[in-house]
């Protein structure tokens, strides 16, 4: 259903591959530690989620700078984009809707 942009390939293309390492590394270890918080029972606006969130959008940062509505966008392509929901769930069954939610809380109290 959804496919790869040209423009999307060209980024990534732009990057070395131990570029490409580090940055799945530091996604990877801060989808790994909100997927542990998931395990526990935290709920979404528990403070411990919401410093990964931070995190998280410190991460996305490194490439663009969403506001409140464009990260709760992307937020919303974790469930809705099959691939992201799938790389998302590989951490954790419900991870994707874990993060969205949690995302949602965050933006709503620190973006504009």
């Amino acid at each position: 259903m959804f496919e790869r942009s040209s423009q999307i390939q060209g980024v990534n293309a732009s990057y070395t591959e131990d570029q490409q390492d580090q940055y799945k590394a530091q996604h990877d270890a801060i989808a790994n530690a909100i997927a542990e918080q998931k395990r526990k029972g935290s709920l979404y606006n528990d403070v411990d989620v919401q410093k990964l969130i931070a995190d998280h959008y410190a991460f996305i940062k490194l490439f663009w700078t969403p506001n409140k509505q464009a990260y709760k966008s992307l937020a919303l392509t974790y469930v809705l984009d099959p691939a992201f929901e799938a790389a998302y769930e590989s951490f954790e069954p419900g991870l994707a809707k874990y993060i969205k939610s949690a995302i949602e809380i965050w933006a709503d109290q620190n973006l504009a």
